[in-house]
């Protein structure tokens, strides 16, 4: 029967289809091949095979206030297949990218009516990108299949039995990519992945969890070799500032809102950073007060924070006759996140924009002294939001302390030089100061698959490596 008849037939007489659907595996990583198989269907029909499953996000109020892990329902269409003349199918997939767990597959007709349905269970897996490093480069362990069950979604690294930070897939469909530092002393080092919702490892993960062994029986843990750098290391530097554009939430209409333009270029960057304003639409031949904005508060002391003016940090402007204006700045040093910029004529605000405030290492010094030498840092360009506003201190893995961006637009801090003489790596990673949510915990850890999965968007870690001589 052609399938034209058979759907005719099946809309004509509203009869129910039914049959059976086995996937073999029921339980496979990311990457692996199964086998989609229906049974005692109708003969020589076509279905749709639909996986279901869900997308995940942040959810963050006003871009500042992180309540937590957000999922919701996502199907999709999977291919359409056709029963031979005995009423059956077998289909080979690719498990797709996608959170661990249940997952329902389900065989539809094409008016939509569910035959029948069967399950496979997405194990996590990971990988680490190389085993051996020198002194101070970068380990790269990613991972598959985390979340979204709150139970399966925080995931913790450690290195030499020190837990180092956590990683977490929740904005890209289960799948993580953490950094780690190779730090000495050179020769074996052990890195493993743990898993837990209170933000710790859970000691009984391969023995006794009730949810089951961390990567399902795969690898999880790695023996590792930190070589002596042939070279001076690098001694201070932040991962790639990412293009970005100012949050317009963060940006307070004008006072007087007409036809007049106000635009930054470029949009974002370090303090320091060299860019243009221009402007157009203003009136002709008249002054205006460029206006840069920083925000102050204090939430622990219920302060509410606001944009505040810098005076003088930009400076006035005269427009030409067609009421235009382009002029070259020096992007002040400030806290970071978006700083509100408006143009102002007679101390009314007639156009505002934005520029997106990135991180910048200002101070690392000395670089080099016997044990116990005063080392001061320097921080500018961190945010006030609670998801960009609390940098965490890991001084050789071990994580230390915590930075404010409430508190300065420099944030200032000391710590003493420890460890062996050699090199000894201090990396500033960005953290989640405060989630409404406490399950799974976030709060104030080391965030190490930052750049992929980090709330509203990605942000730069600072790394420093400091020189412990024999004197």
């Amino acid at each position: 029967m052609s399938e034209q008849n058979t759907r005719h037939h099946e809309q004509s007489e509203g009869r129910e289809i039914r049959g059976t659907l086995v996937v073999t595996p029921d339980r496979a990583y990311v990457g692996d091949t199964v086998e989609i198989s229906g049974r005692n269907l109708p003969p020589e029909d076509s279905f749709d095979l639909v996986w279901h499953s869900v997308d995940g996000e942040w959810a963050i109020l006003e871009a500042n206030e992180v309540v937590g892990p957000q999922y919701h329902p996502r199907e999709e269409h999977v291919t359409t297949v056709t029963t031979d003349d005995r009423g059956s199918f077998d289909w080979e997939w690719e498990v797709p990218e996608d959170y661990g767990g249940e997952h329902t597959i389900e065989l539809r007709t094409a008016s939509g009516q569910t035959v029948t349905e069967t399950a496979l269970h997405i194990s996590p897996w990971f990988e680490i990108d190389k085993t051996s490093a020198t002194l101070g480069e970068r380990f790269t362990i990613q991972g598959y299949g985390l979340g979204p069950e709150k139970f399966r979604s925080n995931y913790q690294l450690s290195w030499d039995n020190g837990t180092v930070g956590f990683m977490t897939g929740i904005q890209n469909r289960g799948t993580a990519v953490a950094t780690v530092t190779a730090v000495g002393p050179p020769g074996k080092h052990h890195l493993q992945v743990w898993r837990n919702y209170r933000g710790v490892p859970f000691m009984q993960n391969n023995t006794q969890s009730p949810f089951g062994e961390v990567a399902d029986g795969r690898e999880s843990e790695w023996i590792v070799e930190v070589t002596e750098p042939q070279t001076e290391p690098e001694t201070a530097w932040l991962d790639p500032l990412e293009e970005e554009q100012p949050l317009p939430i963060h940006v307070p209409e004008p006072d007087d809102p007409g036809e007049a333009t106000l635009d930054m270029t470029p949009a974002c960057g370090p303090p320091g950073t060299s860019a243009v304003i221009s402007g157009d639409a203003f009136p002709p031949e008249t002054a205006v007060d460029l206006v840069w904005h920083t925000h102050e508060g204090h939430r622990p002391k219920g302060i509410e924070i606001t944009p505040e003016p810098r005076p003088d940090a930009l400076p006035v402007v005269e427009t030409d006759a067609e009421g235009s204006f382009r002029t070259e700045v020096t992007v002040p040093t400030d806290r970071g996140a978006t700083r509100p910029i408006a143009a102002e004529v007679d101390g009314r605000s007639v156009a505002t924009t934005g520029f997106m405030m990135q991180p910048k290492i200002e101070t690392f010094s000395p670089q080099r002294g016997p044990i116990g030498t005063e080392i001061e840092i320097e921080l500018s360009g961190v945010g006030w939001p609670m998801y960009e506003n609390a940098y965490y201190v890991v001084y050789d893995n071990k994580p230390l302390g915590y930075i404010c961006g409430l508190e300065a637009e420099v944030n200032r801090f000391l710590l003493r030089a420890t460890g062996e003489p050699g090199y000894h790596c201090i990396d500033l990673y960005p953290s989640l100061f405060k989630v409404r949510e406490d399950e799974p915990n976030f709060e104030l850890i080391p965030h190490l698959s930052y750049l992929t999965n980090h709330p509203v968007r990605p942000l730069s870690a600072a790394h420093l490596t400091f020189e412990i001589t024999d004197a």
